[in-house]
């Protein structure tokens, strides 16, 4: 536990600053000048300001933090910029003035921001990777598509409206192994969403199977419980002929090896550790590993892991926030990794996004890859 003063005090202490400083920039508004002769309204309208962005910002779910957490940081660069534009002074103090235009810029790039965010959010990309091996694949080859963190949900990026997209997107990999790495659902899934995103699934041609592991929010009661339970996702992976892997792997006849993990903070770390999950070792088999969160790679590569897919980072989603929290828990953000000469990790930026249609870092994406042996 933290001392009380860093955990309450200093974060009031915070606050307090932030809004002195959002005060004071509200005060140059150019539309406060028109009131400047009646002091209640000049004082009192930033007030106003002030407790409408509180309001908006108050679900933490919500996109109006987004905005306002925004907002203050712009105005938080400005002030900074501002003050070290007055020591300098001349020239270069008076182009700042002109670019700051009395404090409308933090809410031009605000609302530029918010546009481009949600844009961002709701592209959907297919990002393909191409990797070798010495391991003898069917064929000679893998193709393998990847879904990850889609969190439907109407405020979000993907819900059942964007089902006939995905599906194409899907089609067009013909992929032989469809893997889903966790947060599928969550607890703000609404049961006409589950059922659509698990017909979905059922109508995706895979040819050596549809697997999926459990990720921290398809099961787990984060902010609210959910309006579906275990054995209802269980029957909606069942009708689309998708296995759940808990700790757990799958020998196929093609003689790829399938290692489905139990997620780390779904289980509070209580899970099988990677030498358990191969007992023997690294071995002839081509294996892909699936796991929610990118962590422990180098303990999967030393089991016999060829290939790890993970998501839950979202790519950062919302930088810098998001780069900073998920750098700090796990050992990839987003992207391709290198762990051994024989084994690659790749994190999905997710196949939608959480709480709502805003993303500044990552992509919207499915994921293609394809080993080919050599």
């Amino acid at each position: 536990m933290y001392h009380p003063f860093f955990q309450f005090v200093l974060p009031r202490i915070g606050q307090a600053a932030l809004n002195v400083l959002l005060y004071v920039n509200f005060l140059q508004l150019p539309p406060l000048q028109l009131v400047s002769a009646w002091p209640v309204l000049y004082y009192g309208l930033p007030l106003l300001l002030m407790l409408l962005l509180a309001y908006i910002s108050r679900d933490p779910l919500g996109l109006g933090i987004v905005f306002t957490g925004h907002l203050v940081t712009f105005y938080c660069i400005g002030t900074g910029i501002a003050l070290l534009m007055r020591r300098v002074g001349g020239t270069p103090q008076s182009v700042w003035h002109i670019f700051w235009l009395d404090g409308i810029t933090p809410w031009l790039l605000t609302a530029f921001i918010m546009w481009w965010g949600r844009r961002r959010a709701l592209k959907l990309c297919t990002t393909k990777y191409n990797i070798t091996t010495h391991k003898r694949l069917p064929h000679g080859a893998l193709r393998i598509v990847q879904i990850s963190d889609v969190h439907p949900r109407a405020c979000a990026a993907m819900d059942h409206t964007r089902i006939p997209e995905l599906r194409e997107k899907i089609a067009a990999c013909r992929p032989d192994l469809l893997v889903l790495t966790g947060d599928i659902f969550d607890e703000f899934t609404a049961p006409e969403e589950l059922e659509a995103f698990c017909s979905l699934f059922g109508e995706i041609d895979a040819p050596l199977g549809k697997y999926y592991v459990l990720g921290n929010h398809d099961l787990f009661h984060h902010w609210r419980e959910p309006s579906f339970g275990r054995a209802d996702l269980e029957q909606g992976l069942a009708k689309a002929g998708v296995r759940l892997l808990e700790d757990t792997g799958v020998m196929l006849p093609c003689g790829v090896r399938i290692v489905g993990r139990k997620d780390y903070l779904y289980t509070n770390g209580q899970r099988f550790t990677a030498a358990q999950l191969i007992p023997g070792g690294p071995d002839d088999r081509y294996t892909v590993w699936l796991d929610h969160e990118p962590r422990d790679f180098k303990n999967a590569a030393a089991a016999g892991a060829d290939l790890i897919l993970s998501g839950h980072t979202h790519g950062g989603q919302v930088w810098p926030a998001g780069a900073v929290g998920m750098v700090a828990k796990n050992e990839r953000n987003y992207g391709q990794k290198k762990i051994t000469d024989t084994c690659t990790a790749i994190v999905s930026g997710g196949t939608g996004t959480w709480g709502y249609k805003f993303r500044t870092q990552g992509r919207t994406e499915i994921v293609c890859v394809e080993i080919k042996q050599v």
